[in-house]
């Protein structure tokens, strides 16, 4: 039995401590179970191979799972010297929406080679047309570093979307793009509304530090929801004067994500410009009610007594005569609106 619990000790010796879960509480709508929760929602880790690496290549071994800090890490690999990996995840949410999003980052990108792609988060739908849904908050790369003669183009960082993947750069997005800094860790903020679009990015943690850009497009050729789901990735862009196919291992940590929806609020009844006035008098047991309006529109308008509608000319008065002494409600509308309700007591 020593030797047992001896041994039994041993194995636990080499059981590695676990990382601390992510304490952020779960969204309502956090999207199906995937790979891990993070920040209140779930997500995917890419194991698919495919477009935008330039040689398809994709591990999900190079996605961390949250660290104790509540930190994802994303590295691109290169087992062999020679055939880059990329990576990238996913929400198994669809369908964000109009909202705020934000994330930050801890990546000196003006370091980053001249052939590697920080897909910053971003939001995509692939059956969405045109564009995708695609929003970039802070995509950053040097894109080979120029053309056919390898002129060493520098790092810089984009904020914007696309409208129609099926047209060439210029025509086909809408993009500011910025040069990036030697910022250790920025924070990237992306308000996406109807018909617009506002991105934030600063530097350090939240958005105390310096604003390094702020950009603002708006118009008919902003997204509007669809299925879209966040991403992060990490690769290589082919051609462009680079040498994509010897790139170092790189890697970026992303500390932290939310998204608030935007609010909805019920657009705000109009306000009617109809001035309801009355009196009353009362002679051998019959009340005569005298109703005045004013502001009504329209050659008739809509008389509402005790909830009764009753279709009078507009000549801006009206006599209620009745027995018997009650409490009785008024309400004149025209085709824009109402008046306040007149509660007549006799």
């Amino acid at each position: 039995m020593a030797l047992l619990a001896a041994a039994a000790l041993a194995m636990l010796a080499f059981v590695p401590p676990a990382a601390a879960a992510d304490t952020t509480p779960m969204d309502p709508n956090p999207g199906p179970a995937g790979d891990f929760a993070w920040k209140g929602f779930n997500w995917e880790k890419r194991f698919w191979g495919g477009a935008p690496q330039y040689n398809r290549l994709f591990d999900a071994a190079n996605v961390g799972n949250p660290d104790a800090n509540g930190y994802v890490t994303m590295k691109l690999t290169n087992p062999t010297g020679e055939a880059p990996v990329g990576a990238e995840f996913q929400s198994t949410r669809q369908g964000f929406g109009y909202g705020t999003y934000s994330t930050t980052v801890e990546k000196d990108l003006s370091l980053l080679q001249k052939e590697v792609v920080w897909g910053c988060l971003f939001t995509y739908d692939p059956l969405a047309e045109p564009g995708y849904n695609e929003i970039d908050l802070c995509e950053a790369s040097a894109w080979g570093g120029g053309a056919s003669y390898g002129e060493s183009w520098p790092v810089t960082q984009g904020h914007g979307y696309w409208f129609d993947a099926g047209r060439p750069p210029g025509e086909g997005n809408n993009t500011i793009v910025f040069d990036v800094t030697a910022s250790p860790v920025t924070t990237h903020r992306m308000v996406w509304e109807p018909g617009r679009l506002t991105f934030e990015t600063y530097a350090g943690k939240g958005y105390v530090g310096t604003l390094l850009k702020r950009t603002v497009l708006e118009g008919s050729t902003v997204p509007v929801p669809a299925k879209e789901q966040v991403h992060f990735n990490l690769w290589v862009a082919g051609g462009g004067g680079g040498d994509p196919a010897h790139v170092k291992p790189e890697s970026v940590v992303i500390r932290d994500f939310s998204f608030t929806p935007a609010s909805i609020t019920p657009p705000a009844s109009p306000v009617s410009a109809i001035k309801l006035t009355a009196t009353t008098t009362t002679a051998k047991g019959v009340n005569t009610t005298t109703l005045k309006w004013t502001g009504a529109t329209g050659v008739s308008v809509a008389l509402w007594i005790n909830g009764t509608k009753k279709t009078v000319l507009n000549t801006g008065s009206f006599v209620h005569k009745f027995k018997g002494g009650s409490t009785t409600a008024y309400k004149v509308c025209d085709a824009g609106g109402c008046s306040s309700t007149l509660s007549v007591v006799t």
